[in-house]
């Protein structure tokens, strides 16, 4: 697996996990930098987090019990690249029970990355949601099948 791949897994799994444990936010601070933006991009408004914010917000939900487990784990990628920096167009499937079979939610993680030294960290990452008006074009999706 290469650098990007490797930062790209730590994502998903800072923010997935099962009934009775709680996410790893904290890799989050590891693999994103500082001034890093995630930017949910679903509605009229987008909504941006610092990661420091991002991190409350998700711990508030899980405390409260409105958040008790969570999957989302890539199922198509394509990274581009050109020298220290590059660009990762991630599709995703989300489960707020990991056991269920028809994920809760499809939509695509627009991830962009620079290389500091010899490690690659994200810099953003904005997502959006597929809708019932607005689907997830084949091309992105596993063998380009829809689902």
């Amino acid at each position: 697996m290469d650098e990007i791949d490797r930062v790209i897994s730590q994502l998903y799994q800072s923010i997935s996990f099962d009934r009775g444990d709680r996410p790893r936010l904290d890799m989050l601070r590891h693999i994103f930098l500082p001034e890093g933006v995630l930017i949910n991009n679903k509605g009229d408004d987008p909504l941006i987090f610092s990661v420091d914010r991002f991190i409350d917000v998700v711990e508030e939900r899980v405390r409260q019990g409105a958040l008790e487990e969570f999957e989302e784990r890539e199922v198509w990628s394509r990274t581009e690249h050109f020298g220290r920096i590059a660009q990762r167009f991630s599709t995703y499937e989300a489960r707020f029970n990991r056991k269920d079979p028809k994920p809760s939610s499809f939509g695509i993680n627009s991830i962009q990355l620079i290389k500091l030294g010899s490690a690659w960290m994200i810099v953003s990452i904005i997502w959006n949601d597929e809708t019932g008006e607005m689907r997830i074009p084949g091309k992105y999706l596993p063998e380009h099948k829809s689902h």
